[in-house]
């Protein structure tokens, strides 16, 4: 099944006519958008822990969050004379048809009629651009194209957007650039002259939160095989969070033109002056600002009434980059651009304005990104050194993803949210340790809380980044350092684990509070982190402190009080209160952390605790079973003269078996009775799932609406629905969906999981909200990451560079896996009462001893094969 063509033909949430313009056919595409499912649309593009700049689904370039802090919203942009319009970023192109006037289009489709009317008439920047009429955006992340079509432009236009996205390399994948490819091509029978312009202001030293730009000014530069505008700042303090380097460059060989600068002229005549000169023939007259421009004797009446400010050099110089070409009839021209940035300063845990200070938030702990590069200038050269590597590298891996035999919703969710990783929401330090938010803030803040933040929930906060499956089968290593991070440097003396870090690292057990759910689940992470790796090394390493805390379980006093393997004590956990008395939820995460520290154990020779693991493991899933389980779901038992304010009681939970979900990611097995699992799950989508939600009543947040559908996070089937409940007991949140759903794959339930994940993929569907942007305590939220999972649940993948160890589900067709250190296909098919099996790597060495297709059979070779990258092997697996 090829979806790039199916998804181009129709589209069940775009407008359903077909363009006429050609799509990239290297490219694979996953989804379009256009007409209102445009409206919403914004793809970031940069790199893991770099910040991003947002592509438009029109084409315009929006929230640029590049500068250390989340800042959605921000569009850096330029004043003159107060009042006056603001020019924001943008590409333009000049054309001009043998015995024709010269024609400027903005490179972006309609302004939104949401921007239409605002204190000055349209609220949007550059809105007095003549444009196009209309824009397609077809995506399949991080790649993106937009045609753009207007009936009186005699060209073919096209965009292509992206950023490397290589797996299982985070440094490759970690390149803070944002590629820009404008495709041109002549449907006349005569020659067109044809230019490209970009510009963007040099607003060094501001970011949307704070900061002023000073001393900002634009260098020309040509070498490398580059040219382009080097852009930095002379008098922004080097010590400042906003104080770094851009740099706007052209691999292209057409004629390059640029200016380092405008003339600064008043009632935004500057705009005006731009677009004389650049209509002219297509190319642009510098305008530096470290000289003084001479004006003609037309603009003398309003220079002499010029205040001193206004004769001041532009705060924000734009820098304006242009390449002209003369396409002949037929032919088609690429014009590449990079933006291209390297701001090294990040503070620790920086909220911009909320809880600006905490646990860090005032050190300088810096970006691991720009220890690789010495400015914005060398990222530029360096992208350009191995550009088509690293673009063949990500075509590759979205091309094997998308074009495999896998549910396209699955896919859908898998791979947009994997752009949370490469926001604002991630970063790393200077030594290369990751971190992470809860999710980004937005700079406008919003009507229903008094707090604006650039980042919220700091600390990578153990509780909501266990959900997450993404990291760990894509980027291997990294998630391994976030392994390291939790074990080498959170664990207190007492075992109890800081599920917020603080920073500097040195810090990192400041934050002395423990969550029973994030303790046990980084328990399970780090097993599973393990198996994948193989790094033995690492895991003696942080052995001694996996010991310790998953023994501050029952000796820190607070959680299995008595040592039975289930969990009486208060319990802090996501929900944001603590659980008292034994609940589903706490139960899974501690059995899942007993199965995966004995299995640890046993490996390492530490037989006494892997049996004391197990021996409670035992103890502890009878029990829950026996005593929770309530013929449909699991209860929670809150004990005899405990407070009931802020619990779950009788209620059916949405995540009751997330332990179990992880588990399964893990390869442990099942640490609750089997049926009981799948019984409850079916309950959950029965109690639990809400199909109108102009009928349900919601106490908090609202991430659903309307006639829209999802999986409230508890429901309360048998009554007793307490006064006081846990505060997002009426929500839904889209991290719990997927991982529920996930769950539900995994069981066998498939329908009921792909219908969860398509509720929530028609929520952010371009038009109500951005398909690239699935919130909860933020923007871009961690949790949402869960959805890679569905991907797993589908093809049973399981892997093991422990035991050298595959599994897969025995469906007939073509799948993709990978394993957080390499990636490839596998082509299952019928041969008789076996199964054929093709396995190739594309990325990165494989070696095997043995093959299962879960429920069918198990090949144990003769011989441990390797399957060198490029590669291929064919085998049988017979029939158990």
């Amino acid at each position: 099944m090829n979806k790039s063509i199916l998804l181009i033909l129709a589209c069940s949430l775009c407008a359903s006519n077909v363009i006429a313009q050609e799509w990239n056919k290297d490219w694979p595409i996953l989804k379009t958008y256009q007409d209102k499912y445009l409206k919403e649309v914004a793809m970031p593009l940069g790199g893991i822990g770099t910040g991003t700049i947002s592509l438009g689904g029109t084409g315009d370039l929006r929230d640029w969050e590049i500068m250390n802090r989340g800042a959605l919203g921000y569009i850096p942009a330029f004043k003159l004379v107060q009042p006056t319009i603001a020019n924001g970023p943008f590409f333009a192109i000049y054309y001009k048809e043998q015995g024709k006037d010269p024609e400027i289009k903005v490179l972006e489709g309609p302004v939104s009629q949401d921007e239409y009317y605002g204190d000055w008439g349209a609220d949007a920047v550059n809105s007095g651009f003549p444009r196009f009429e209309k824009t397609t955006f077809a995506a399949a992340y991080p790649l993106a194209q937009i045609n753009f079509e207007h009936r009186k432009v005699p060209l073919d236009v096209r965009l292509e957007a992206f950023n490397p996205l290589i797996v299982g390399d985070a440094d490759q994948s970690g390149i803070p650039v944002a590629v820009l490819r404008y495709v041109l091509t002549n449907n006349t029978d005569s020659p067109i002259e044809t230019s490209i312009v970009g510009m963007i202001p040099n607003y060094i030293g501001i970011d949307g939160w704070s900061g002023t730009p000073e001393g900002n000014y634009n260098e020309y530069r040509d070498s490398d095989d580059i040219k382009g505008l080097f852009m930095y700042s002379e008098k922004v303090d080097k010590k400042d969070v906003n104080w770094g380097t851009m740099a706007l460059t052209t691999t292209s060989d057409g004629d390059v033109s640029y200016r380092t600068s405008w003339a600064k002229l008043g009632w935004n005549w500057t705009f005006r002056e731009f677009w004389d000169d650049f209509i002219h023939d297509g190319k642009l007259t510098d305008h530096p600002d470290r000289n003084v421009v001479e004006m003609t004797d037309k603009d003398v009446a309003f220079l002499e009434e010029r205040s001193e400010n206004e004769k001041e050099k532009i705060k924000t110089p734009p820098a304006t980059l242009a390449v002209k070409h003369l396409i002949q009839p037929g032919d088609s021209k690429s014009i590449t651009f990079m933006i291209t940035w390297h701001f090294p300063n990040r503070r620790a845990w920086d909220h911009g304005t909320h809880h600006s200070g905490q646990y860090g938030g005032e050190d300088i702990v810096g970006n691991y990104y720009t220890t690789q590069y010495s400015d914005a200038w060398d990222v530029a050269k360096t992208m350009k050194t191995n550009f088509e590597e690293l673009e063949e590298g990500t075509i590759d891996f979205v091309e094997s993803l998308v074009n495999s035999d896998l549910p396209e919703i699955l896919v859908e969710a898998g791979l947009f949210n994997l752009n949370n990783l490469r926001s604002q929401t991630v970063f790393r330090t200077e030594d290369g340790l990751p971190f992470g938010f809860e999710g980004t803030g937005s700079i406008k803040g919003t009507k229903i809380g008094a707090e604006k933040a650039s980042g919220w929930g700091f600390g990578t906060c153990t509780h909501v980044w266990n959900y997450e499956s993404t990291i760990p089968f894509l980027f291997g290593d990294l998630s391994m350092k976030f392994r390291e991070v939790e074990f080498l440097h959170a664990v207190n003396e007492n075992g109890g684990q800081s599920h917020r870090v603080a920073l500097p690292i040195e810090k990192g057990t400041d934050f002395k509070r423990w969550a029973a759910d994030g303790q046990m689940g980084t328990l399970i992470k780090v097993y599973r982190d393990w198996q994948l790796s193989g790094d033995d090394a690492k895991l003696k390493e942080m052995w001694p402190n996996i010991k310790k805390a998953m023994s501050f379980a029952w000796n820190g006093g607070v959680w299995d009080i008595d040592k039975d393997g289930v969990m009486e004590g208060v319990q802090h956990n996501t929900m944001d209160i603590n659980y008292v008395g034994p609940n589903p939820q706490m139960a899974g995460w501690y059995l899942g952390a007993l199965r995966a520290s004995e299995e640890m154990a046993i490996h390492l020779g530490d037989k006494a605790f892997a049996q004391e693991c197990r021996s409670l493991f035992l103890k502890g899933s009878s029990w829950i079973d026996e005593n929770l389980f309530n013929g449909d779901y699991y209860e929670h038992h809150i004990p005899e003269g405990e407070s009931k304010v802020a619990q779950l009681g009788k209620g059916c939970l949405v995540d009751q078996l997330v332990g179990q979900y992880l588990a399964h990611t893990a390869g442990l097995g099942y640490v609750l009775d089997k049926d009981n699992v799948q019984t409850t799950l079916k309950s959950i989508m029965n109690y639990n799932y809400v199909t109108d939600f102009n009928d349900h009543f919601n106490t908090f947040r609202s991430f659903a609406l309307g006639d829209e559908s999802g999986l409230i996070m508890a429901s309360y089937p048998k009554g007793d629905l307490l006064d006081f409940p846990f505060p997002y007991y009426t929500e839904v949140m889209t991290g719990f969906e997927y991982s529920t759903a996930a769950h539900m794959i995994y069981e066998g339930q498939i329908d009921a999981g792909i219908k969860i994940f398509e509720n929530v993929r028609n929520r952010y569907d371009g038009y109500k909200r951005n398909p690239f942007n699935e919130g909860e305590y933020g923007h871009r939220y961690s949790r949402a990451m869960s959805a890679w999972a569905g991907i797993l649940a589908y093809t049973g993948f399981q892997y093991s560079a422990v035991t050298k160890t595959m599994n897969f589900n025995p469906n007939s067709g073509s799948f993709f896996w990978s394993n957080g250190y390499g990636f490839g296909t596998i082509k299952i098919s019928e041969s008789g009462a076996s199964k054929a099996v093709t396995l190739t790597s594309k990325k990165g060495d494989l070696e095997l001893s043995s093959f299962k297709l879960n429920g069918f059979g198990t090949i144990k070779f003769k011989k441990k094969i390797s399957i060198k990258e490029g590669e291929d092997y064919t085998f049988s697996v017979s029939k158990n």
